[in-house]
């Protein structure tokens, strides 16, 4: 049998695309920095749940928008928002692996 091997995220105009299974957050609550509905239960509950969609990782200890966010590397829930409306995930390094490059 001769099949066609595919990648992970398969490129527009190759033929693939239209295989390729599209990724859908399966969430109930909206993550507190994309706003997607990645979260399984509410953001209070969620410890340490990295959303598949921004790269966020849910810091129930830190409350505010401008405290430093351990579990983010120190980064602040709003930069984090700027980072994702900048570059599609919370960090630029990151947002090449939602797309499937190196």
């Amino acid at each position: 049998m001769n099949r066609k091997k595919f990648q992970f995220f398969p490129e527009p105009g190759d033929g693939t695309a239209e295989l390729a299974p599209t990724i859908q957050p399966e969430g109930k609550y909206p993550c507190p920095c994309c706003g997607e509905r990645t979260l399984p239960v509410p953001k209070e509950e969620a410890i340490a749940f990295i959303c598949p969609v921004c790269w966020w990782e849910n810091d129930v200890f830190t409350p505010g928008e401008d405290e430093p966010s351990d579990e983010n590397h120190g980064m602040t829930l709003r930069e984090g928002r700027e980072n994702y409306r900048r570059f599609g995930a919370v960090r630029k390094d990151l947002a090449s692996k939602k797309q499937g490059t190196p």
